[in-house]
């Protein structure tokens, strides 16, 4: 028995690992979470497609666990696939959901907690958890339990969130970051706290650990709900217009096809700089040297990526320009397609201009692009100047009443009309 008193800080990872492992104990809140994994909604689908298809990328062997199982959502279709798989929850109504919702398909369930397994030594060939770590701070301590179970030369796939991506894109003092983030952080926040890991600390803890890493993926460059990019916070997921674009991937196959495309051919293969979620991969084998390349290979993605050119990216990108091309001809035919995809350019021309995208998207599309952008640049000077006329003007208030409102619409459209001279006046 340990009898030494926690420290305050201690207290609170216990209590926030303690709520995190209780929280879905109630079978009206596991159905419905289950219902929710259900329904297709906005990006829910797309997600779903991601995050099984890299599970389902990286598993090796015939034995899996699958830790924090969940509904099964990772556990069933590698079930389907033909491997042998147990599942591991702290909830005895998600297990009892994922039986359910196996109709019969042959899978062992466990009620036991993510530190601390209720599996014998060296009993399977991988382990994967989907939506799990992101949610506890005790990642180190969890994945060395995970190890326990693991062969040697198995293999741990599991999603987290990316520290490297925070602060590329807010800065590295989190006291500056945005408040939507900043809460994330704290651990005294139990309903929001994410957790977050940084390569170079990663990298620090595998050699440690004697763990080699195999793979960094980030993904969700799009998502959004609670897979924000902060990257692009400002500009996209903190607009409503943005959520009203997302919420058609539930309904617009060629929207989905689109995402898709660009997550598994373009987003998977850079740095988890770009991304707040990645996938890692790590094997049950102590390889230093091979920690240090994959370190250096992450490191000069990024240079590629500071180089703002498409073709610095090439050597890590599975298609040459021009099939990146053909495939986006296709894609962008749909308009909604298209102002997606403009929403996505326009964040990156702000971000990083002069990022050269030639010979990738197709020529027509730059040029409606480019007109676009010039619209809205027109449209917001336009706007500017109809809410600013009045300022300072002595009529401006009679009797107390600001007399300039209701006036903006009608001066925007004069000035469109008749001193940009790209508005008839004409109305739908």
């Amino acid at each position: 028995m340990n009898d030494r008193l926690e420290s305050p800080s201690e207290q609170g990872l216990s209590d926030l690992i303690r709520w995190k492992t209780d929280a879905w104990q109630d079978a009206r809140m596991v159905n419905w979470y289950s219902g929710r994994m259900m329904v297709s909604e906005s990006t829910n689908s797309l997600k779903n497609a991601l995050e099984i298809g890299a599970i389902r990328r990286f598993a090796r062997g015939k034995e899996v666990v699958d830790i924090g199982v969940g509904t099964g959502r990772a556990a069933l279709p590698l079930v389907a696939d033909g491997y042998s798989v147990t599942g591991i929850d702290s909830s005895q109504a998600m297990l009892d959901e994922t039986r359910r919702l196996a109709a019969g398909a042959p899978i062992s369930l466990k009620v036991g907690d993510l530190a601390a397994l209720p599996c014998d030594d060296r009993a399977f060939d991988c382990a994967v958890a989907l939506n799990v770590l992101v949610h506890f701070p005790n990642w180190r301590e969890s994945l060395l339990e995970w190890k326990r179970v693991v062969r040697p030369d198995g293999r741990m796939v599991f999603d987290i969130h990316s520290l490297d991506h925070a602060r590329a894109a807010c800065g590295v003092d989190e006291s500056q970051w945005p408040p939507a983030l900043k809460r994330t952080q704290s651990k005294g926040d139990f309903t929001h706290y994410m957790s977050r890991v940084s390569i170079d600390e990663f990298v620090e803890f595998a050699n440690g650990a004697g763990l080699a890493i195999v793979a960094a993926e980030p993904y969700g460059a799009f998502l959004g709900g609670g897979n924000i990019n902060w990257l692009s916070y400002a500009e996209l997921d903190a607009t409503h217009r943005w959520k009203r674009l997302l919420s058609w991937f539930a309904r617009d196959q060629a929207l989905f096809d689109l995402g898709y495309f660009l997550e598994d051919a373009i987003v998977r293969h850079l740095t988890p700089r770009m991304t707040g979620r990645m996938f890692l991969v790590l094997d049950n084998r102590s390889d230093v040297q091979a920690n240090a390349r994959f370190a250096a290979d992450i490191a000069a993605r990024d240079e590629a990526l500071d180089q703002h050119d498409f073709a610095a990216l090439q050597p890590w990108l599975p298609h040459a320009r021009e099939q990146y091309a053909a495939r986006l001809g296709v894609l962008l035919k749909p308009l909604r397609s298209r102002r997606f995809f403009f929403g996505l350019y326009k964040t990156l021309v702000a971000r990083m201009p002069g990022f050269d995208l030639r010979g990738i998207i197709p020529p027509e599309v730059l040029e409606q692009f480019g007109t676009w952008l010039e619209h809205e640049r027109i449209d917001q000077h336009a706007t500017n100047i109809a809410r600013g006329w009045a300022a300072g003007a002595p009529f401006r208030f009679k009797d107390g009443i600001d007399v300039s409102i209701g006036s903006e619409y009608d001066l925007v459209k004069a000035l469109l009309e008749k001193h940009f001279g790209i508005f008839d006046g004409g109305r739908q």
